[in-house]
């Protein structure tokens, strides 16, 4: 019965010190942003010295303005491309549309799969051509679909974004793919 209740005790000391930083890194997050509106650019003191973010509405009060990002990586194209607040609301106008388009890619992909796996079934079974061939079809259409999705994107940021914005958006593109392209050649060397 003692073992258990030292253990309790220190595990209570230990997490209330954790919620206790958290709470003083709120107030701080919460102060930076208290004469600010939504997409402000705010400075707090962090554990790791002064870090930088953007005014944003709190998860669960709205009606609450914290400082966030400041990490490393966080937000990095958008505070390169200098947004005013216009641009700002307007891409996270579009955020919110994305997300819903993002079920519905997965929906399409998952068909893509599903095609593809029926293609291989009847190869295999010598379905005929003609139905092989309306497969491909379909699959041929769903891509098209997806790629409309995906394309939306880049017709959106070209009406948002202003000539030099657009030039760094471009930028920061390709090196994100070039990033992605890279790991996902040494996660395939790995295997």
């Amino acid at each position: 019965m003692k073992p258990l209740f030292s253990l309790t005790m220190i595990t209570l000391l230990f997490t209330y010190n954790a919620h206790a930083k958290k709470e003083f890194n709120f107030e701080a997050r919460k102060a930076s942003c208290q004469s600010k509106s939504s997409g402000d650019v705010c400075s707090f003191e962090g554990k790791k010295g002064k870090r930088e973010g953007t005014c944003k509405e709190g998860r669960k009060d709205k009606s609450v303005l914290l400082c966030v990002g400041g990490k490393k990586g966080k937000g990095g194209m958008f505070k390169e491309l200098n947004l005013t607040k216009e641009q700002y609301s307007k891409l996270k106008e579009y955020k919110e549309t994305k997300k819903k388009n993002r079920e519905e890619m997965k929906a399409l992909k998952g068909k893509v799969k599903a095609l593809k796996e029926e293609v291989k079934q009847g190869f295999l079974k010598n379905i005929s051509d003609e139905k092989l061939l309306a497969i491909h079809k379909e699959i041929t259409e769903v891509r098209a679909k997806l790629e409309s999705l995906r394309f939306s994107k880049m017709i959106t940021m070209k009406n948002i974004l202003n000539e030099e914005q657009r030039k760094k958006f471009i930028e920061h593109e390709s090196k994100r793919k070039d990033k992605f392209k890279k790991k996902r050649k040494e996660r395939s060397k790995k295997k």
